[in-house]
């Protein structure tokens, strides 16, 4: 470790959030964070590190246990303020290896190594005059330090405790190590440099570099999101029948597979989002029943397609219903199942309600219940061998890939914004009647992706790479809007009314 990297040892009382605070500022969700006092027992170093860089070094230390006492020894010793520095190297050299001031000397140790101090308190409880005897032995150590006024619990008493920390240290913040958000984080890293002003550059460069790294994170997230439609929307799978009376039952297992199977891709690329932000230990637990976020059911779950994706009027707006209307005319036409062409059209003329319907969330080989959109393409041919050979999809319900997106966007704002100290189920997103973001998009920007949709969705085995490519770049300007960078405009100009990709005219 070079003598240049800033390093600062998070230090304060026991179950005071100190290891939240590491957790959260060094994006590591291996540090060890529990509700019962002590869990931080050992000093442990945290490296921030991009492209193999060490930026700067975060010191997780054991609370103070005997402050009182280990004060008193101090004072005995009569020093003048000159000498105090060294006196609290004395009492870690004294007491070494004696079970004497042994949570103390551990975590003085980093400090009077060179480490700045970042002092914590829990501003959710009242400020009490005991705890000035540890912020006089932080103050005798001679090194520059900030306090951080955490919030981990519901009562405020930052005001009492900001009056108090003043007095002991040139930097006091408040800082909640469960909700900040980065650019939060940003600025705390921006204020280090007022504690050493040899640190400036370094500190200067370190935010340089988390900033970038958060811009590549961002750009890879959006490139996971993009092949994620693109795979859903072009997923088809064949079987072929050659037993007449096993016809229903291999037809059930192939509409069970086909939804799996975009269950399973969906999961895949959460895991990869979760992976680029560094969430690699703490698992989102799901809470249970209504209290689960929508994006969190399950991908064809009834709920989760009433609060999500397009309404009906969004839907003919953006052409989708056109685009399904074309798609069965054609499917017909060349022989897919002819069972769909009334629904299909019958369902388009008759206006938008009955193929919005959430019933048509899964995918299905017939039509089932009233008229609409059949949730998916079905060939059945019959080969000269006898067998029939079902080729089941893409999906087609129209509201499907405006259903997926909005569920990979509520999943990545959370994986974003989702600080490395919190543990447990994630809240519910979004409320009142619908809970997703697609809905807020510009008209302009609904016609364009239906149309990238559309694309896909005809071209299934051999999907344009220039499809790809605009669904990957207007992934980018959403996210952007979701998850913008300190100082970055987070509005992105809305899609033109104008041909969409390949020269298509989105349906108007």
């Amino acid at each position: 470790m070079t003598p240049d990297v800033p390093r600062f040892a998070v230090v304060g009382r026991v179950n005071k959030g100190k290891s939240s605070i590491v957790a959260t500022l060094a994006e590591d969700d291996t540090v060890r964070i529990d509700a019962r006092p002590g869990t931080t027992t050992e000093v442990r170093e945290f490296p921030v590190r991009v492209d193999g860089r060490t930026l700067f070094v975060l010191v997780d230390t054991p609370g103070f246990e005997d402050a009182p006492r280990a004060l008193a020894w101090l004072r005995a010793r009569e020093p003048s303020a000159a000498e105090r520095p060294a006196r609290v190297a004395e009492l870690v050299r004294t007491f070494e290896g004696t079970d004497e001031f042994v949570e103390e000397r551990r975590l003085l140790a980093p400090i009077l190594a060179g480490a700045s101090v970042l002092y914590v308190v829990d501003g959710t409880h009242p400020y009490r005059p005991n705890y000035e005897a540890e912020m006089e032995i932080l103050r005798w150590t001679g090194r520059p330090g900030m306090a951080l006024v955490n919030r981990i619990g519901a009562d405020d008493h930052a005001a009492e405790w900001h009056r108090a920390l003043d007095q002991y240290f040139k930097i006091v913040r408040d800082f909640d190590a469960f909700a900040v958000s980065f650019e939060e984080r940003v600025h705390l890293l921006r204020v280090f440099r007022e504690l050493r002003p040899d640190w400036r550059a370094a500190v200067d460069e370190a935010v340089a570099a988390l900033v970038a790294q958060r811009g590549r994170r961002r750009a890879e997230a959006a490139a996971v999101v993009a092949e994620l439609l693109v795979d859903a929307l072009t997923h088809t799978e064949e079987l072929a029948v050659e037993d007449e009376a096993a016809i229903e039952e291999q037809r059930d297992r192939l509409e069970r597979s086909f939804h799996d199977a975009l269950r399973a891709r969906e999961a895949e690329a959460r895991r990869r989002i979760e992976a680029l932000y560094g969430h690699r230990e703490a698992r989102f637990e799901e809470a249970a029943g209504l209290e689960r976020p929508v994006y969190r059911q399950d991908l064809f779950a009834e709920e989760a397609w009433k609060l999500l994706g397009l309404s009906p009027a969004q839907l003919v707006a953006a052409g989708a219903l056109a685009g399904a209307a074309i798609g069965g005319a054609v499917d017909a036409a060349v022989g897919g199942a002819s069972i769909f062409a009334g629904t299909v059209l019958g369902g388009a003329l008759g206006g938008g309600g009955a193929l919005y319907g959430v019933g048509k969330r899964y995918a299905r080989v017939r039509s089932v219940g009233p008229p609409g959109i059949p949730g998916l393409i079905v060939d059945v041919q019959r080969y000269w061998s006898g067998a029939r050979r079902f080729r089941i999809g893409p999906h087609a319900q129209p509201n499907f890939p405006w259903v997926l997106l909005d569920r990979a966007l509520l999943h990545y704002d959370s994986v974003a914004r989702r600080t490395h100290a919190r543990r447990g189920a994630i809240p519910v997103q979004g409320e009142g009647a619908r809970a997703g973001m697609v809905t807020e998009f510009a008209r302009g920007e609904r016609r364009a992706l239906e149309t990238l949709f559309r694309r896909l969705r005809r071209e299934p085995h051999d999907p344009p790479r220039t499809v790809r490519d605009a669904l990957e770049r207007a992934i980018a300007r959403i996210l952007r809007r979701v998850d913008p960078l300190p100082g970055e405009e987070p509005g992105a100009e809305p899609l033109p009314d104008g041909p969409g990709p390949g020269g298509a005219t989105p349906a108007r």
